[in-house]
């Protein structure tokens, strides 16, 4: 492995850490640095990552009805306030969704030498190559 992929790798995942910690302050923190350990230890795929992402996405209605829904004249901006939990698994899910999606379209993890692990070019063949 290359110094420079290794530092790319690195620079990237201190970025996530320091967005989630920006965005969503001492939860985001410990969700990025969790994210980070569950990538160094099971190395996901862009598929993983996005069935994750939806997964937690769909949660988020869920943990809204468990913890009841306000009368009519309650709801309005307000209401995400009271429901922090729905709040950090949303924050969490579209984390994920936006690494799984980056990770898709640039061909890999990180530490994945542009893609070359995967065996899928970057850009369709022309059409007089494609058989």
């Amino acid at each position: 492995m290359r110094p420079r992929l290794r530092l790319r790798a690195v620079l990237g995942r201190v970025l996530l850490i320091g967005a989630l910690w920006l965005f969503g302050g001492g939860i985001g923190l410990v969700a990025g640095a969790a994210f980070v350990v569950y990538d160094l230890v099971s190395r996901p795929t862009p598929r993983d990552l996005l069935v994750l992402a939806v997964l937690l996405l769909g949660l988020v209605p869920l943990v809204v009805l468990a913890g009841g829904l306000p009368a009519v004249e309650e709801v309005g901006p307000r209401f995400a306030e009271g429901n922090l939990a729905a709040h950090y698994l949303a924050g969490a899910g579209l984390a994920l969704l936006v690494v799984g999606v980056l990770r898709d379209v640039r061909g890999g993890a990180p530490d994945d030498e542009a893609g070359e692990g995967r065996g899928v070019p970057a850009l369709p063949a022309p059409p007089e190559q494609r058989r």
